[in-house]
Order: C-alpha cells, then structure tokens, then sequence
C-alpha cells in the first residue's frame, strides 16, 4: 500500500491498527466481515484516525506476522487462509493480512457460533449480522436464490396456475410495444413456470415457491414488507406529507399502481405532435419505471423494509431494501454490470416486458437524464438499502399547457423517444406516413383497431380515457396504439376538436 492509500483512511474494504490489540476479536471480527462482503485488507502498524505510518521493528516483524496470520486461521468457521505481505511505507514497515472474498459464506468466529459470531462490513464499520443477512449469506454461499424456494406445506391447484399463467400473458400483451410484437407474444405454461423455478413439480403435483407467492399477491403472512410506499413530500425534507399510498397485491402489479402515482404527482404539459396532442411528463417516465421495476425485481425479499417511490420538489427518490451484492459497486452498475438477486422473479418479469435486458437499465436511465438535462441521477449504497434519485428542475408550459417549443425538454423527449422505437424492428414500419391504403386496412382489421374507431365514430368527442375505457385496455396502450394508426387524426384544438376515420 502506498502513503496516500493510508491517508485516505479506513473504508468498506481496508482497516487499520496500531498493533495487534490484546483483544483479538477486535480485528478477527472484521476478518469474518471482509470475507463475507467484498473481501479487505487489515493493516498493521498504522495508527487510527491520524493514519500515521508507525511500523514495527525488525525483531518483531516476523514473530507478529506468524501470530496475525494464526489467530485468523484459528479463530474462524470455515476457516481463513489470510495472505500475508509484508510491506515497507513511508520508511516503515508494516503487515498487511489480505482477507478474499468467501466462497461459503457464512463466515463467522467459532467460539461464538453462527447466530452470534457472524459479522458484515456496512461503510466502513463492522457490525454484527442480524438473522436475515445470516440467511442471505447462507443463499450466497450455495448460490441459491431465496425466490426459488419451495413454500413449505402447501399445493398449487391446476385452476390456480391457469389462471396466473393468464394474467401473466395479458401483463406481457399490455407492454408489447407494438402489434409485430404482440401477434409473436406466446402464452406461459406450467411447464415454464417450473423451468423457472416459480413452481416445483414432483409426483404429479406443484408446490409454490416464494416467487409464486410474490407474483400472485398472497404474501400478507410470508411477505407483510413487499409492498410500494409512496409519498410526495413539500419542500425538499420529509417533514410534511402531501399525499401517500401503498400499492399492494401481486408485485407487477405493484409497479403499475406506483407508476399512476407517480404520473399524478409530476408536471404534465403537452405538444402538438402532427395533428393529436402528446403529453409530455417533466421525467422521463420509461426511467421511473425502469426503476421500480428493478427495485421490486432485485429488492431483497429477506430484509425488512418496503420499497419507497418518494416524490420532493427536487427530486423523486425509489429506495429498495438490501445491501448490493459483494461483487457489485455504484460503478459497475453505471456501467452495465449488474448480478439478479431473484432469478424467478427476473424470469418472470423479463417474459411480462416488464425489464428487457438484465443489466442495461441503469445506463439507460442515465441517458435518458442527461436528454432531459437533469444530470446525471444520484446513487446511494446505505449498505442494508439502495436508493437512486432523479433530479427535477423548473418545468414551463403555456396557458393552454403546452410546453415552451424553445425548452430543452421538447428536444429530449423526441430523442428519448426515437431511442426507444429504434429497439423495435417492425416500429417504424408501423408509424411510417406514407403507409399504402392496404396498410390502412390492415390496421381497422386489428381487434384492438376496431374498438377504438367504434369509439371515435361513436364519440367524435371522445377522449383517450374515454377511448381505453371502451376498449378495456390501458390508456398507455391506447397512446401506443393512436401512434400506430395512420386512417385516423385528431382536428381542431385539445378541448373543442374531434377524431375523423378515413373510410
């Protein structure tokens, strides 16, 4: 280690002692911490807090390099091999025991048992692990998933799955993001839900795992945390509460309830797009979203605590309880790297377009704020929680409600939006203005295509919420779907004006 490694102090990773203490479990403890996180560097002959290199002498070197390296041998269940080095700073020198990150976790002091010898590093302190992180280590050290687990004493019926393999293929039709994409979609099967560790079969019956329970919303007594808290708060504190909900049930639809909170909460104006009005949110909505969905998907199931969506006038906040994994950093996250925490969970969501790709959403998200000019989103590591903040900033629309045409926002919307239909091969073919006449029958072929031209024709004056009402779907697939169709067009102004269909 170098001088200026020293000086910067103690962290998650490194700690330092003037000597060996009398009480070994002093520095044997973070031992046990390091090999359970990340892994760690313990360093000798470095005084604390002024982080002076004082070293030791010659005729004691060894004598304390074979007693460091020893007790943490002796001490630890499984046992620690630390490596040793020897290393002169500054003049001086000094003992390094490198601790590696464990491969079967737990680790723990012998003589106080697992319950009550397990220790984790939380920024830069040693702390004695509560019984949830005891068992996450458990998980990480036999690289099993706590979602794939089986429920204990109890059966899934054949109606039961039937029916959330159903709601699950709905979810993924409402987040196709186009017809190509829909007609394509396939509808899940038991067999499927066992591939992905959702049930298990055996003996010609199926028993639920933990992600069965979390995906059909029965998780009052198993899971009484999984759920969204959602606040808007005045001002830039938590002092006074504006408005709060929870949103409860099966956790994707968890995400979509918080998502119309959210929406309720943000500055909306609007553009004038061809001939139909486009609402336009302050926040890029497809990043909120990205962000809740992770935070349900790769939240820990085991740790207390429920996810927070919390909304301030600068900044809106989503909070997810349990620590990141050891392998993981903010940077590696950042840069695309990330490890799933519920495989079974993930599976499910990736088939319900409810994430795309693991690992490329939090680039994503950065992008998408450095189009709307907010900066880039705010990253925090608690330790047991994990939270990421997107900035807000003054957000102007004319009296009408559109959106100032100078403002940098209108260009940042176009862009993210052009991003977002260059993922779809068959998008723009969809949305292309010069579409054939048979194209256009095509389109008033579609089941959902009749229902909303049933709808304008019905109603010239009818508005989108009034349109997805009729149609029984979602207003976000509504909006999808309008820019989708070319035989039809909105005239006239946003409160007066009417929908025409070419025949």
């Amino acid at each position: 280690m170098t001088l200026e490694e020293l000086k910067k102090g103690e962290h998650v990773t490194v700690e330092c002692k003037l000597d060996i203490p009398q009480e070994r479990e002093k520095y044997l403890k973070s031992a046990v911490a390091f090999a359970n996180g990340a892994g760690g560097k313990l360093v000798f002959g470095v005084k604390n807090q002024t982080w002076d290199v004082i070293g030791f002498p010659d005729d004691e070197l060894f004598q304390k390099y074979d007693a460091i390296a020893n007790s943490i041998y002796d001490a630890c269940t499984p046992s620690l091999v630390p490596v040793m080095e020897i290393e002169e700073v500054d003049g001086k020198k000094i003992i390094v025991a490198n601790i590696l990150p464990g491969m079967d976790k737990p680790y723990y002091l012998r003589a106080d048992g697992m319950m009550d010898g397990t220790y984790i590093r939380i920024a830069g302190v040693t702390r004695k692990a509560e019984p949830y992180l005891i068992k996450e280590l458990q998980l990480e050290g036999t690289n099993k998933s706590y979602d794939a687990t089986q429920v204990a004493g109890e059966e899934v019926t054949p109606d039961e799955i039937n029916a959330l393999c159903e709601r699950m293929y709905q979810h993924a039709l409402d987040l196709c993001k186009n017809d190509e994409q829909r007609r394509s979609q396939k509808k899940v099967t038991a067999s499927q839900l066992i591939q992905w560790r959702i049930l298990v079969h055996f003996q010609d019956k199926y028993f639920p795992t933990y992600a069965w329970k979390l995906l059909t919303g029965d998780i009052d007594t198993l899971f009484p945390d999984a759920f969204i808290q959602m606040a808007v708060f005045k001002g830039n504190t938590r002092a006074v509460f504006l408005d709060r909900k929870e949103a409860k049930g099966p956790i994707d639809q968890q995400i979509e309830d918080a998502m119309v909170f959210v929406k309720k909460h943000i500055n909306l104006g609007s553009r004038i797009a061809d001939v139909y009005r486009e609402d336009i949110y302050e926040l890029p909505m497809d990043s909120i979203r990205e962000l809740i969905s992770n935070a349900v998907c790769h939240r820990s199931y085991l740790s207390p605590g429920s996810i927070q969506v919390a909304i301030y006038d600068d900044r809106l906040e989503v909070t997810s309880p349990g620590r990141l994994s050891p392998d993981l950093t903010i940077s590696h996250l950042i840069e695309g790297n990330s490890r799933v925490r519920n495989i079974a969970i993930g599976a499910a969501f990736q088939y319900m377009h409810i994430i795309e790709r693991w690992g490329s959403g939090i680039p994503r998200v950065f992008e998408d704020a450095r189009m709307y000019g907010l900066g880039d989103p705010e990253i925090k590591d608690f330790g047991t929680s994990f939270r990421i903040s997107l900035h807000r900033k003054p957000f102007e629309t004319d009296p009408f409600g559109v959106v100032n045409p100078s403002a940098r926002t209108i260009e940042s919307q176009n862009s993210v939006s052009k991003r977002n239909e260059s993922q779809s091969e068959t998008q723009n073919d969809t949305q292309n203005d010069t579409q054939s006449e048979s194209q256009n029958d095509t389109q008033k072929r579609d089941p959902l295509a009749k229902n909303i031209i049933a709808a304008m024709k019905a109603n010239p004056q009818a508005t989108r919420a009034d349109i997805a009402k009729q149609a029984g779907v979602s207003l976000a697939t509504i909006a999808r779907k309008l820019k989708e169709m070319n035989c039809i067009r909105y005239v006239g102004s946003s409160k007066k004006g009417h929908w025409e269909v070419d025949d």
